[in-house]
């Protein structure tokens, strides 16, 4: 569930940090294109639209890149398949999906 604990917060905080830290320190980020994809959905089981805070950070392209788009979780799985040249499951290969290209620095 959605949790309003600031230490529990901040502790997910220091996690992801630790581990984008330790990623990006890493000799291999800087080696080929390399991308963190960090999902936030919180759940706050309200009725309205669920909008989800997705951040991207790759090794390649430029930063500070927000889109306008709105996407669903299966635009992030069908990026991911089309990346890795897989074939797409489920929803992601319907053709209302759209590829999250503009923040995976495609096509620049």
């Amino acid at each position: 569930g959605c949790s309003v604990d600031q230490n529990d917060i901040a502790q997910g905080d220091a996690a992801l940090k630790a581990l984008v830290t330790a990623i990006k320190g890493s000799k291999l980020w800087k080696q080929g294109h390399n991308v963190i994809v960090v999902v936030w959905d919180e759940n706050d089981y309200s009725s309205l639209p669920n909008q989800v805070v997705t951040i991207v950070d790759t090794s390649y392209a430029p930063t500070g890149v927000a889109s306008n788009v709105m996407y669903n979780h299966f635009s992030l799985l069908k990026t991911l398949e089309a990346g890795f040249g897989l074939h797409y499951l489920n929803h992601a290969a319907d053709k209302n999906v759209k590829l999250m290209s503009d923040l995976f620095g495609v096509g620049k």
